[in-house]
């Protein structure tokens, strides 16, 4: 991953976008969807935090509280996986953030080498599929049997 300095977003008086850290990992209140992946994968919590700190990763905050973990992560050169965790909470700030990933994101991908930006949502999963779109995602196919639990899951791709 390129040396950039990790950029903060202030939103709201009572949100901002930080650079993430070990303690927002832990102090995240899962939602449904992340329970069922924690179920999943062997010490979840520490799978995020590994997985994070291979690229740029933010913590979305308002009130206080972690609302939001998310990041992108080197696969090869020019491609990049994105990654998104929703918390308790986020409902009452997804504009804010929706808007400050959004600028995130296409400040990572104009400052470096990125020709592609994919992300994978379960096909269930409604309200990640709807805030991917609304990042800028385009679904390109579904993978059978894709996820930790089992599940299908959308492909999904920007590009700058």
């Amino acid at each position: 991953m390129g040396l950039i300095q990790l950029p903060t977003f202030q939103m709201r008086t009572d949100e901002q976008i930080v650079p993430l850290t070990l303690s927002h990992v832990y102090n995240i209140k899962l939602g449904p969807h992340e329970e069922e992946y924690a179920r999943h994968i062997p010490h979840y919590r520490d799978y995020v935090w590994d997985y994070s700190v291979l690229g740029w990763s933010w913590t979305a905050i308002g009130r206080g509280k972690v609302i939001a973990i998310f990041g992108v992560r080197d696969i090869w050169p020019g491609l990049v996986e994105a990654w998104f965790i929703p918390g308790e909470g986020l409902d009452r700030h997804a504009r804010s953030t929706l808007i400050g990933a959004r600028a995130l994101l296409r400040e990572v991908m104009s400052d470096t080498d990125i020709r592609r930006m994919q992300i994978f949502v379960k096909v269930d999963n409604t309200r990640a599929l709807r805030f991917a779109k609304a990042l800028h995602f385009e679904v390109e196919c579904i993978l059978r049997k894709f996820g930790p639990e089992g599940a299908d899951y959308y492909a999904m791709a920007r590009f700058e």
